[in-house]
């Protein structure tokens, strides 16, 4: 399956059980058409999982809800936390 990596550009909280916000730039902006509720993603290098639950499709962002094992989508380096700068990888 294909898959598209996206760059965090706001740290967002991420709470246990609840959605985060990933920011993408400007630039990055058209990548928004591809990414769609359901599709899967995860935080690069490390075991995050999500799935995309929402599209702010007038906007730059979307929303990931969590999956096991942890129940949150936060960076390894900043509990509570998705970073900025941190790589999304989605599969679509």
């Amino acid at each position: 399956m294909p898959t598209l990596s996206i760059t965090n550009q706001e740290a967002s909280q991420a709470l246990r059980g609840e959605d985060v916000i990933v920011t993408l730039s400007a630039a990055a902006q058209s990548n928004l058409s591809i990414i769609q509720p359901g599709q899967s993603c995860s935080i690069s290098g490390v075991p995050v999982y999500g799935l995309v639950s929402s599209v702010d499709s007038y906007g730059i962002s979307f929303e990931v809800s969590p999956l096991q094992p942890n129940l949150d989508f936060a960076s390894p380096s900043t509990p509570g936390y998705l970073a900025a700068n941190e790589t999304i990888i989605i599969t679509y």
